[in-house]
């Protein structure tokens, strides 16, 4: 009897023990899906910030202009960029003038300054705002101070459509004061098409009109060839980080994949013939309705023309131009884009990516992925490395950017 009471008694402990152990795991698990659903939710609620915010600030330049139904509807016209054009091609911002407020810097016109641009062994960077957009993103700025850092003895030009940038945030005095390299300008375009190839087709209304789904990109398509063969100089995209100078590449450009190369970055001196074999085929080519059309499969059709060649490779040279491997500014591929967003073991990012000048972040499919202060990703360690600032700014009131 007494052995069966205390088998009862044991076995009760052990129930216990159990219970108390499943309580814990169940806890635990109530924890992991708790905290998991606050992380979506607050990504989620951060978004519909960020496009509520942008829809109330198009709402807003409308009815400065006295526009109501003229762009479709706010949220259309925030997908699309804040830019538009009239019947012969011109843009024009919707930005109130810069003058007695102190929250907006008005701009030097670029072709204003060719004393500097156009100086004997000057090398010029472009990155190209052309949605109209006063305050760009801070992964936008991000890519404009790795370039002031990583190339001090380069002259970096972030170019506007907008006539004006904005100073709210205190993130463009930071980095004039640091980077006395970067330079902001705006321009008319009719100064950058005027006497080029492309000249015919800016003054019609494809690149914008006709219910194209991004007008902002068909004119960077345009105007980075435009502003590289009227200065000369390197042009990068606004969704790469640079990693090491590039101030050594001359009349180059780099494959994005097989076959295909990327017009996200390149160099070329000015006036260089194959730079006007891009405008040329662009404007005979150009399809307002293609994504990618008028950027990597025009040059590479270029190319593949004039190199005589089907395939295009690491290494291939013609015409004055060389073809660097895909690493040099897309280490990391399109449909390996997820592991920019991912910690990695490796912190010295040079060492990872030897070779590379560069790194894109592919931000037409990627600016959805959240990026978490100090979470160890590619993207943190680059933006912490080579664009502190931007990076310090733009985590200020969140981890998350």
């Amino acid at each position: 009897m007494g052995n069966k009471r205390n088998s009862i008694r044991d076995f009760s402990r052990i129930w216990k023990v159990k219970r108390f152990f499943a309580v814990l795991v169940f806890l635990g698990v109530t924890y992991s899906f708790a905290s998991h659903g606050f992380y979506v939710a607050e990504r989620q609620h951060q978004r519909l910030l960020r496009r509520s915010i942008a829809i109330q600030e198009v709402q807003s330049h409308q009815r400065s202009l006295g526009v109501n139904e003229t762009f479709l509807n706010a949220a259309d016209y925030a997908m699309k960029g804040l830019v538009s054009g009239n019947r012969n091609g011109s843009v024009f911002c919707s930005h109130k003038s810069a003058s007695g407020d102190s929250s907006l810097l008005r701009l030097s016109d670029f072709f204003r300054n060719e004393t500097e641009w156009k100086k004997e062994g000057a090398f010029n960077i472009f990155l190209i705002e052309t949605s109209c957009n006063s305050k760009p993103k801070y992964r936008s700025w991000c890519s404009a101070e790795s370039m002031a850092q990583q190339n001090p003895k380069a002259i970096v030009w972030y170019i506007f459509t907008s006539p004006e940038v904005d100073l709210s945030d205190g993130l463009v005095e930071q980095l004039l004061q640091k980077y006395k390299n970067l330079r902001l300008a705006t321009v008319h375009l009719d100064d950058v098409f005027e006497g080029t190839p492309l000249e015919e087709l800016y003054r019609t209304s494809a690149w914008h009109s006709n219910g194209t789904l991004w007008p902002a990109a068909n004119l960077s398509n345009m105007m980075r060839i435009a502003m590289v063969w009227q200065a000369g100089g390197f042009y990068s995209d606004s969704d790469v980080i640079c990693i090491s100078p590039v101030t050594e590449l001359k009349n180059v450009i780099g494959l994005a994949s097989f076959n295909l190369v990327n017009g996200a970055n390149f160099h070329f001196d000015r006036h260089h013939p194959m730079v006007k074999k891009f405008m040329l085929y662009l404007n005979e080519h150009f399809n307002p309705f293609v994504w990618g059309k008028n950027g990597p499969q025009t040059v590479s059709a270029v190319l593949r023309s004039v190199c005589n060649e089907n395939i295009l490779y690491q290494g291939l040279v013609c015409d004055n131009t060389k073809i660097l491997s895909h690493t040099a500014f897309n280490p990391i591929q399109p449909h390996q884009r997820s592991m920019l967003f991912l910690a990695t073991a490796v912190q010295d990012l040079r060492k990872r990516f030897q070779g590379s000048y560069a790194i894109h972040f592919w931000n037409r499919e990627t600016r959805i992925y959240p990026v978490v202060k100090e979470s160890g990703t590619i993207y943190d360690l680059a933006s912490k490395n080579f664009c502190p600032f931007s990076r310090e700014l733009a985590t200020k009131k969140s981890r998350i950017y």
